[in-house]
């Protein structure tokens, strides 16, 4: 511990914590719009980086990263609880949420929140020598596995939505009807999305140059979009929210809050297109939880582990385990990886955790008095004008309809009140698909090979 000390503090790394802090404020920055997401952010930055490669050396530019996934892990809540989520990360997050808000209870919910994504760091970080030594074996024993691990894993996710049906009719056909009508909806989203990620990953419409944002104009338009637009026409108001100075907490809550998140975030981590949604859904399931503030906090803790968890993996010596958009993202900056640097991230990302928390109560007193005095229907407008011009830049024409398909699709779950979770079948379904062998074979059904 000492040693890892020294080097942190060695004024050849300090400008390193310079280079995270600037990431921090930007991710502060970018989370205040809700559609815009950090890793479609990063990768253009990178496409800039990497046009200048002598403009900054490769461990500034991960710090910069570092600051900027943890920030935006954290600080990103706050936007999604008053304004709606991004991504389907955060739309697993947004019923709860949304019943704290209304109960003037939001700025509770967001420091709960943030004491998870808090806990979770730290548990990366006492952890981080440990996966070391047993990621190698738990990969090699995965590895061949993984195709079926994501089946149960769509399987599971299917199951887990239950009928909405109210009705008590005498027929019970009536009742089945009614009860398949929701689940027939969701499993139609699952199917359809799945056929529109097989069509993006086969045929892209994007320019070249920018490849690496193929997939962007897919997922604004399954979920940044649709919930812009129910912002935009939705006539309800926030109502005024109380900042609270003090909260029900104990350590009871916050060890099965960050076990239990914990859990789904590091499941989400690890395995390939496996999401903080899906990952928190099966964590929340398996440890029971039933309490909102447990809840909350759980999430928090997911949804940290998660987007940074993905992003520690990838710098383990030896591991060569590449999860997340992030680590794809860094990919062609980073040649050799060492302890040094892995522990260099350990640090940086406890200090970016630090600063991101303390100031997660500032900013969310800021986007309090926002929303409050600017009615969030204007919030949502000024998003969809930064983000549909942004699509268009990187993507042409070709994202725009990519886009509006997509969009299509989103609405489908606030119209017919089925899960978002289902539209997450656009990368599941093809990857699980690829990975047993009938990639190819569907493709040429298709008529896409």
């Amino acid at each position: 511990m000492e040693q890892l000390l020294d080097v942190l503090l060695h004024p050849e790394y300090l400008e390193l914590f310079y280079f995270c802090v600037i990431g921090i404020l930007a991710s502060a920055i970018i989370s205040f719009l809700p559609a815009l997401h950090i890793y479609n952010v990063i990768g253009i930055f990178m496409l800039i980086v990497l046009k200048f490669e002598a403009s900054m050396a490769p461990m500034e530019l991960i710090s910069l990263c570092i600051g900027m996934i943890v920030g935006y892990s954290m600080l990103n809540t706050v936007p999604a609880t008053y304004f709606g989520p991004g991504d389907e990360s955060m739309s697993y997050y947004v019923l709860p949420s949304a019943d704290w808000v209304a109960k003037g209870r939001g700025y509770e919910g967001v420091i709960l929140t943030g004491v998870g994504a808090l806990t979770g760091i730290m548990v990366l970080a006492i952890l981080a020598p440990v996966f070391i030594y047993i990621l190698p074996g738990l990969k090699t024993i995965t590895a061949p596995h993984m195709f079926w691990i994501i089946g149960a894993v769509i399987v599971y996710s299917i199951m887990s939505e239950w009928p909405k049906g109210l009705s008590q009719s005498p027929s019970c056909w009536e009742n089945f009807c009614e009860g398949w009508y929701y689940l027939g909806i969701g499993l139609l989203l699952f199917l359809a999305s799945g056929l529109l990620g097989f069509i993006v990953m086969a045929k892209t419409m994007v320019p070249v140059e920018f490849a690496f944002q193929s997939i962007t104009p897919v997922f604004v338009g399954l979920f940044a979009m649709p919930w812009l637009i129910t912002n935009v026409i939705n006539i309800g108001k926030v109502p005024h929210q109380h900042e609270a100075e003090s909260m029900e907490l104990d350590w009871n809550l916050v060890a099965r809050g960050t076990f239990g998140g914990f859990l789904g975030g590091f499941f989400a981590a690890f395995v390939p297109i496996v999401t903080a949604g899906v990952g928190g859904l099966m964590a929340g399931h398996a440890t029971a939880q039933r309490d909102g503030r447990l809840f909350v906090m759980s999430y928090g803790t997911c949804k940290t582990v998660y987007y940074v968890g993905s992003f520690l993996l990838f710098f383990i010596p030896g591991l060569s385990l590449t999860r997340g958009g992030l680590a794809w993202i860094v990919t062609p900056v980073v040649s050799v990886l060492t302890m040094k640097e892995y522990f260099l991230f350990v640090g940086l990302m406890l200090f970016a955790a630090g600063i991101s928390f303390l100031l997660l109560m500032p900013f969310t007193k800021l986007c309090i008095k926002i929303v409050e005095k600017i009615p969030f229907q204007w919030v949502s407008i000024i998003a969809m004008i930064v983000v549909i011009p942004a699509v268009f830049t990187f993507t042409g024409w070709g994202g725009m309809f990519i886009m509006t398909i997509a969009t299509g699709l989103g609405l489908i779950p606030v119209l017919f009140q089925a899960r978002r979770m289902n539209l997450m079948g656009v990368l599941l379904l093809p990857v699980c698909l690829n990975m047993a062998g009938y990639g190819n074979v569907i493709l040429r059904w298709l008529g896409l090979i």
